[in-house]
């Protein structure tokens, strides 16, 4: 299994992830990503990408309602050029609050978006210089001669799934299935994986060539307690401002409806420390990575031979200082370098 980072990009400035990750590439880490959600997807990737030499890059995840294909498609084959070929693109449809709320876009007929989204995409990028590219469904269509020769015959797209329709859109057109947190080894090993698996062999793709990379909270801290809060604490800002139905969903599927409920009533009214007493330690060792180094190092093994990659997301520091926040994203490449 190999280990990455993620950047939210919030609270971290550019030359903070870039910095990072040269850190991160140094110690041995294998991929650095970052969630196009509080930074773009692409800027902040182009700067790793020209501050570092071997390690993976990639957006976890865009957007595929607020970009074109054809803006897609040239941004990344832009990256891969400028990384030397490291690119993986993580693409999903969002939800309604970031398409609707934040850009006033509706969220009409994912299933079908994304799996034209995929399709043309990979199609898109796989073009040579020279020939033009037509195609048309029944929500995407293009006609495009592209006027850069990309540098690889073709691109990975990950897709963002984890609903049983979306993740068969992976399994039947995706490079490999994208998941996020909250997830545990059992719930990706027995629901979602078989899934996925099924829906590739289906389509006649052999999963074997296919990946899934995850991407849990992980909360480093030699304070075992601290570690634990500061996860708590993650957990329950999922609630904030309204609970974010991936992670409601998640958590209730997993049996842990009371500590949903909990947070589903306290955190909107700002009463954060109650819903974290309803965080109890079996959902923490379930659905986070959380506690001291050896015993992340322990908790990451559930996942040895069930996903190929995990993505490690930073919830170490609470909401502290910057020293605080710099101070737990080396704790997780010290995790990720063992």
């Amino acid at each position: 299994m190999r280990y990455g980072l993620i950047f939210s990009g919030g609270g971290t400035s550019i030359q903070q992830m870039v910095d990072l990750s040269v850190e991160a590439e140094q110690a041995g880490l294998d991929s650095i990503y970052l969630t196009e959600a509080w930074r773009s997807g692409f800027v902040g990737l182009a700067a790793i990408a020209a501050a570092t030499q071997t390690v993976e890059i990639g957006p976890y995840i865009l957007n595929a309602y607020a970009r074109s294909v054809w803006i897609t498609a040239m941004s990344a084959v832009d990256l891969d050029e400028l990384s030397g070929g490291r690119l993986v693109l993580g693409v999903g449809s969002g939800n309604k609050h970031i398409n609707e709320d934040w850009q006033g876009i509706p969220q009409e007929r994912p299933v079908r978006k994304m799996t034209e989204y995929i399709t043309l995409l990979k199609q898109a990028l796989a073009t040579p210089l020279g020939e033009t590219l037509e195609w048309e469904g029944q929500m995407h269509r293009m006609t495009w001669p592209p006027a850069v020769a990309p540098v690889r015959s073709a691109i990975p797209v990950y897709l963002a799934a984890l609903y049983p329709q979306m993740t068969a859109v992976a399994g039947r057109v995706a490079d490999g299935l994208a998941l996020g947190a909250l997830l545990s080894a059992n719930y990706v090993r027995d629901e979602l994986k078989p899934r996925f698996v099924e829906a590739a062999t289906g389509a006649g793709r052999d999963p074997d060539q296919l990946g899934v990379y995850l991407a849990p909270f992980v909360s480093v801290d030699e304070n075992r307690e601290a570690a634990r809060q500061a996860a708590r604490k993650a957990i329950c800002h999922l609630y904030s401002p309204l609970p974010h139905p991936y992670y409601d969903h998640v958590l209730r599927e997993q049996g842990f409806a009371k500590a949903a409920d909990a947070c589903a009533k306290h955190v909107p009214e700002g009463r954060i420390e109650h819903a974290t007493e309803a965080i109890t330690d079996e959902v923490l060792d379930t659905v986070t990575i959380a506690g001291t180094l050896a015993e992340c190092r322990a908790a990451l093994s559930r996942f040895e031979g069930i996903v190929d990659q995990t993505l490690m997301v930073n919830v170490g520091y609470g909401g502290a200082s910057e020293d605080d926040l710099l101070r737990a994203f080396r704790a997780l490449i010290e995790l990720g370098s063992t």
